[in-house]
């Protein structure tokens, strides 16, 4: 999500190289002067949050551990974009700019990907196909296993164990590759240009709150689809409705949507939206201090939807 506390402001929770800032989204960027947000910790809602400046917010160490560096620069490129884009939006003026509207879909495109979420779903991903194919080898395609192995080395595999041991040798690559973070560095570009394709061929709102403000959670973009009165996130994007994304405390945008344009989001959209980055988040969400947003979420919190959830 994008906080826009002032068009220079530096991006609010991006995901850096090992120990630097953060998973966060962009817009309270250059949080300078002294501004600070509040880390609210939803598996602890009654502690005392402490306000931290954006840059202490967000982390997410060795979010990307092989070639972090190039990664940088690929979504620096973007990145550099951002503040006049983000001042095209505060003078409203943003939809007569179409490199500026085109940078805002990226920026949404970007957030889907450099993320917990996208992370999470990545390993969860390998896992399986890992497991599936390991398991195919030693049984379906077993005697394709034990025919490769024949000719390779002229060694006739004996028992489950020796069978075990090739399988095992010829993962060894994908299984080094996962661990070492190279899959994941590969991938996470490539799904990025994916996403900025995809979200480019629709259309963009940016939703202005008509009461309160929206804010943001550890996991700001959203890809959701509605159905009736049922809103499921984080789905693919090819089966999305729409992909939310905070961008300040005034602004939300809204890709893949049929048109273009600046609406007004009434108060009980403004809640429906914070409470979608209440129950995405893993851990927190970032309030602006004295906003009186803390009371929303402890009460939210209290109903039980998000620890039902999990």
């Amino acid at each position: 999500m994008i906080l826009v506390v002032n068009p220079s402001t530096r991006s609010f929770l991006h995901a850096r190289r090992r120990g630097h800032p953060p998973n966060h989204p962009s817009g309270w960027k250059r949080l300078s002067n002294g501004l600070k947000l509040v880390p609210f910790n939803l598996d602890h809602p009654d502690r005392l949050h402490k306000m931290a400046s954006p840059r202490e917010c967000g982390k997410v160490k060795y979010f990307a551990r092989f070639a972090s560096a190039s990664l940088e620069q690929v979504w620096g490129k973007l990145e550099t974009r951002i503040p006049d884009a983000a001042r095209a939006v505060e003078r409203g003026d943003v939809f007569q700019h179409e490199q500026h509207v085109q940078t805002l879909k990226d920026l949404i495109a970007l957030h889907l990907v450099r993320s917990l979420n996208y992370r999470n779903v990545h390993e969860r991903t390998f896992a399986k196909v890992y497991t599936e194919y390991r398991t195919a080898l030693l049984t379906d395609k077993s005697d394709l296993l034990r025919l490769a192995v024949l000719q390779r080395s002229g060694l006739h595999l004996s028992g489950p164990q020796g069978l075990a041991a090739a399988a095992d040798q010829i993962l060894s690559p994908h299984l080094e590759n996962f661990g070492n973070g190279a899959d994941f560095r590969a991938r996470i570009e490539v799904t990025f240009d994916r996403a900025k394709e995809m979200i480019s061929s629709a259309g963009l709102e940016i939703l202005v709150p008509a009461a309160g403000e929206f804010f943001l959670g550890d996991t700001p973009a959203l890809a959701i689809r509605q159905s009736g009165t049922r809103t499921a996130f984080n789905v693919a994007i090819g089966d999305s409705t729409a992909i939310v994304l905070p961008f300040g405390p005034k602004h939300l945008l809204v890709g893949r949507t049929p048109r273009n344009g600046m609406s007004i989001a009434t108060e009980a959209t403004v809640g429906f939206l914070n409470r979608l980055q209440i129950e995405a988040a893993e851990q927190r969400v970032y309030l602006r201090p004295r906003s009186g947003q803390e009371a929303i979420v402890r009460g939210y919190l209290k109903q039980g939807s998000r620890s039902a959830r999990r």
